[in-house]
């Protein structure tokens, strides 16, 4: 009972604070129009290469990339971009932000293997729990690798790492994660602003250590005021307690990422706030087939808010360079996913050859995905329960389609799968399907179905 309670009180609360906005039918169809502009390319995919599939689309991942880079060069005079590796690892994803002149920003020692494997000549390396063989690989890369400390006692690990190469002459750059303590499950993440100096100093006073740099991050930023506070917060700390020897040795800033697409999070009525909160109080009500949406700033505004935060800040952020860790919004449209439908119960249930654990969770049913029939085009919304082939009943990829009609063999497109699908995919079941890459020219396998 007290379980339901605290659900129905958050919800109740996030209801009267936020209010979704309907998805207008003319915003659906012109994004489904825009996909269905290029579907002999998904057709001759699925009919060569066989499905499931991913669709890596190489040039909508260097046209995020570039437009990223672009807004950030229109607000800050110095500013380095680190993609998110963790939001998709796809070799072909790094290896070509590598080939941009890109750095990468990895969170284990397996993503900075890959890192340095893709001759990536700039990695932040951050996250909690680094263990003693992580750091040392980050180590022993100090031309290429700066370490974002996340704890004393990681500092503590890292001299006594350094200590212990006495015979090198090279010294590692660091930063320090600074706590965003909002929440109790972000309390994992970096130190206290408090803790700041002093761990400073320590740092400072170890040779081959190069304390240079501070760092935060926001998650799921629709907009910039999470990031405009934490710079806030920051500047304040470091015009009443930053001695000036430590503000002297500052290089960089580095803002996280945490950036929403500007296409904006969409929602079936299920999903939104007051919809939650319905589910608690009558579970059997049966929803609207209406869509919702949380509303994304563009990244111009972003950069614009933030610019003018570090501005405000003070002099010593203002003279630094800024860093930032996109990963979704780089991501996300670098990716589709093509199924074929295989069968086909009654009127309105389809069963397709690939499983939710292509993307490795229950996403399509805590947000509204459109799923687009390629072989029978149409921009009508059709009610239709689309299942995957998983022994799961809670295995759908949607509750309606876009298209004339929906029949056996069908192919259809589950578009801007980029962002933390591939990364969270399993051979729950069914394998770990194959990757075709298109670079605007032709189609190539690039990575076989993993079994």
């Amino acid at each position: 009972m007290k379980s339901i309670h605290h659900e129905l009180t958050s919800a109740f609360l996030r209801t009267i604070r936020r209010r979704d906005k309907v998805l207008k039918k003319d915003v659906i169809h012109r994004y489904i129009q825009g996909f269905l502009e290029k579907k002999d390319i998904y057709m001759e995919s699925a009919g060569r290469f066989g499905t499931p599939l991913y669709l890596f689309d190489k040039i909508s991942l260097e046209q995020k990339a570039d437009q990223f880079n672009a807004a950030c060069s229109r607000h800050f005079d110095r500013y380095q971009i680190y993609y998110a590796v963790k939001s998709n690892p796809f070799k072909g994803i790094i290896d070509h932000i590598a080939s941009m002149g890109m750095g990468l920003d990895v969170s284990s020692g397996h993503e900075l293997f890959n890192a340095l494997a893709a001759g990536c000549k700039k990695i932040i390396f951050s996250g909690p729990g680094k263990t003693d063989e992580e750091l040392k690989l980050a180590i022993s890369h100090p031309q290429h690798v700066t370490l974002l400390m996340d704890s004393p006692g990681e500092l503590s690990r890292i001299s006594r790492i350094v200590t212990q190469n006495v015979g090198s002459s090279n010294t590692i750059k660091v930063g320090i994660r600074i706590q965003n303590a909002e929440s109790k499950l972000w309390s994992k993440f970096g130190v206290p602003l408090a803790e700041v100096v002093r761990i400073f100093k320590s740092a400072v006073a170890v040779p081959g250590i190069e304390p240079c740099g501070l760092q935060f991050h926001t998650s799921w930023n629709i907009n910039p005021s999470a990031q405009v506070k934490m710079i806030d917060l920051i500047g304040s700390f470091i015009k009443r307690e930053m001695p000036e020897d430590i503000t002297r040795r500052l290089k960089f800033i580095d803002i996280g990422g945490g950036f929403w697409p500007e296409q904006g999070e969409w929602l079936n009525t299920q999903n939104t706030d007051k919809g939650a909160l319905l589910s608690l109080i009558k579970p059997e009500h049966r929803f609207n087939a209406t869509h919702y949406i949380r509303e994304a700033m563009p990244i111009d505004y972003f950069f614009g808010e933030i610019s003018k935060a570090i501005s405000k800040s003070g002099s010593v952020l203002k003279g630094l360079e800024v860093w930032m860790e996109p990963g979704r919004w780089i991501s996300t449209s670098a990716m589709h996913i093509l199924l074929k439908v295989v069968d086909k119960k009654g009127k309105r249930v389809v069963i397709t050859d690939g499983g939710i654990n292509i993307i490795g969770w229950e996403r399509p049913l805590t947000e509204f995905i459109p799923i687009i029939n390629i072989s029978q085009p149409g921009l009508n919304e059709q009610r239709t329960m689309v299942f995957g082939s998983l022994c799961t009943p809670h295995d759908v990829w949607g509750r309606s389609f876009f298209g004339a009609a929906i029949n056996l063999d069908d192919i259809l497109l589950i578009p801007d799968q980029g962002a933390y699908t591939y990364t969270l995919r399993q051979s729950f079941i069914k394998a770990k399907c194959r990757v075709v890459q298109y670079d605007g020219c032709s189609l190539e396998e690039v990575e076989s179905q993993k079994y």
